[in-house]
């Protein structure tokens, strides 16, 4: 026959058993790998032509330190990329911006013994707008990674960057056309040209006067005589 343990030694035996699990279970590591990469600002409204977005990588100080990042970003055709800026990495092997499939592709790179915790930037965009309505979307592409100093993969959250344009329409408008006007004839030296009948009264004047002056002239030579 079976002898029965007393109750008192098998809770003993019981307490025990949950002790060790525990110390077990909080020996294992619990932390879950974790980072994530956003675009700054996430919102807003672009009421002008040209505009500048950050792109951000984080993880916390209890998760591996980032040794890269290689983030991809599509973005609307209505948007042409004027430049691509250096963020906080060490290096970048990648900044380049394809138009025709609209994607952007940053690959940058942490020194051994420099890698980063924490909010890090990766590189800073400028853009120009072909349009001046409609929303804008850039979108961080399923192929980003962020690896870890050990070569841990820790992206596991995006946040893309969404915007409405809005840009007054700043072309000035078109000058209007003053309307023609005629231009006065130029005053010239010239004397205008008189008709033969305008000549008539001048000589019947002249010959009176002539006349005149004959008869006060000979008064006194008669008078002499």
């Amino acid at each position: 026959m079976y002898k029965y343990l007393p109750k008192k030694t098998t809770r003993f035996f019981s307490v025990l058993f949950t002790l060790i699990v525990s110390f077990a279970v909080l020996a294992l590591p619990t932390s879950v790998l974790a980072a994530s990469a956003y675009i700054t600002p996430a919102t807003g409204l672009i009421t002008k032509n040209n505009f500048k977005v950050s792109v951000y990588v984080e993880s916390t100080t209890s998760e591996p330190e980032i040794a890269s990042a290689n983030i991809k970003i599509t973005y609307p055709n209505i948007l042409n990329v004027v430049s691509i800026e250096d963020g906080d990495f060490d290096s970048y092997l990648e900044k380049t911006n394809d138009p025709a499939t609209s994607q952007i592709t940053i690959n940058a790179i942490n020194n051994a013994g420099s890698y980063k915790s924490g909010k890090v930037k990766v590189a800073s965009i400028n853009f120009d707008t072909t349009a001046t309505t409609g929303d804008v979307l850039l979108t961080i592409d399923s192929g980003s990674s962020i690896a870890g100093a050990n070569g841990e993969q820790l992206l596991t959250e995006t946040i893309n960057g969404v915007y409405t344009l809005q840009i007054e329409n700043t072309t000035p408008p078109a000058e209007e056309t003053p309307p023609t006007t005629e231009t006065p004839p130029t005053a010239t030296d010239e004397v205008p040209e008189t008709g033969v009948n305008d000549l008539l009264p001048y000589a019947i004047l002249s010959a009176a006067l002539m006349g005149l002056g004959l008869v006060v002239f000979a008064n006194p030579l008669q008078r002499k005589q």
